[in-house]
């Protein structure tokens, strides 16, 4: 029955029930009356019967905890019941999108021996960050539709919302490649890779699956395999999260950029095979250990999500704190929420940096082209 009208209806019956009671007193007819009662009797076991169709109802949530911004996500609401029960409605909130709840209808029979499954799919409209999917709230009508019963489910879960990517073309060129591929000219070291260089003696602590016997027994004594070094491409990212730099608003904001751009790199730096890592001190330290594969993708860009532009430190201090850890012949990539850099640093960084051997690479956002909240005017310089 339509919302409207069993509300006409149910005020309809919460009216005329207690007049006809009273009329039938008055006037001393016992049918007027018994009506009445009748009437009363309805509502009340209306209104019993809703509540009890959602008693011992239970729904699981499935859900992908991430998704990038502008994604649809397919959500799957799985009920159960310690008893038979028909014609529930869930309304989910799905936190992402723009619309309030998600609503489904499982005409059922939902019991013990049986769980359904209902399946929705919301679109990530709102812009990246970290979002509760839930609560649900489970509803039921009674038979005739007079009363609507509503249970809440403290089923909330946590939903990442990543930036939109995008490929940054030139990142590839800057490091060598994967093991076993193409690479950049490189000298042959010992190391772990699956590339044969050599034999040498056997020293103490070499692993006897190493010993190269044929090689042995010509030379009448032990010898073991060396293998070349991996020569897998490295890439550090440093993030500027000072709080000087922080300009604008929303989607029109230095953290914005700074976010989207660090981002970018991080993703095309792990399709591209390479071991990542990221760092910047704001509010909180960001710190993203070396790794590569889909999952290292997930974890860096979930970091990402959970920064603010609130640190202390200027972008040439952290990088200079994780110099030692920035392996040598790899790339670090600078990610500045200013254009205005001091020079001077940035001098004494880059001579760091050709010292071990590292690329760096400078991508500058100007915080000046963006509504001021701190540091206006921009130096002279």
């Amino acid at each position: 029955m339509e919302p409207a009208r069993s509300t006409f209806y149910r005020s309809l019956l919460l009216t005329v029930s207690p007049v006809l009671f009273l009329l039938g007193v008055g006037l001393r007819v016992p049918a007027i009356a018994a009506l009445g009662v009748a009437w009363g009797v309805l509502l009340l076991y209306a209104s019993g019967a809703a509540r009890r169709r959602l008693r011992g109802i239970s729904v699981r949530r499935e859900l992908y905890p991430s998704a990038f911004e502008e994604d649809t996500v397919d959500v799957d609401l799985v009920v159960s019941a310690d008893r038979r029960v028909r014609m529930v409605e869930l309304a989910d909130a799905f936190g992402p999108a723009m619309a309030l709840e998600q609503r489904m209808l499982e005409p059922g029979p939902v019991g013990p021996e049986a769980s359904r499954r209902l399946s929705y799919t919301a679109f990530c409209s709102r812009q990246w960050g970290i979002y509760p999917v839930g609560p649900l709230r489970a509803l039921a009508s009674d038979p005739f539709g007079l009363f609507r019963a509503a249970r809440a489910l403290p089923v909330v879960d946590e939903f990442a919302v990543f930036p939109r990517v995008h490929d940054v073309a030139g990142l590839a060129q800057l490091g060598a490649r994967p093991t076993l591929a193409p690479q950049e000219a490189a000298d042959g070291r010992a190391g772990q890779s699956l590339l044969y260089l050599g034999v040498r003696d056997y020293r103490a602590g070499d692993d006897l699956r190493h010993v190269h016997w044929p090689a042995s027994a010509r030379r009448g004594g032990l010898v073991v395999k060396e293998y070349e070094i991996d020569l897998c491409p490295y890439v550090s990212v440093f993030v500027d999260l000072e709080r000087k730099h922080r300009a604008g608003t929303g989607r029109k904001s230095t953290l914005e950029y700074v976010v989207r751009t660090a981002a970018s790199i991080v993703w095309s730096a792990v399709r591209a095979g390479s071991f990542v890592q990221v760092a910047g001190v704001g509010g909180r330290v960001l710190h993203v250990p070396p790794g590569r594969g889909e999952n290292h993708l997930t974890y860096a860009l979930y970091e990402l999500i959970k920064v603010a532009q609130d640190g202390p430190a200027a972008l040439h201090d952290v990088v200079r704190h994780h110099l030692p850890f920035v392996p040598p012949r790899s790339t670090a990539v600078l990610v500045s929420g200013t254009v205005f850099l001091d020079l001077g640093e940035v001098d004494v960084l880059l001579e760091a940096l050709r010292d071990r051997g590292v690329r760096p690479v400078f991508v500058l956002v100007d915080n000046f082209s963006f509504p001021a909240i701190e540091g206006w005017p921009p130096p002279r310089a």
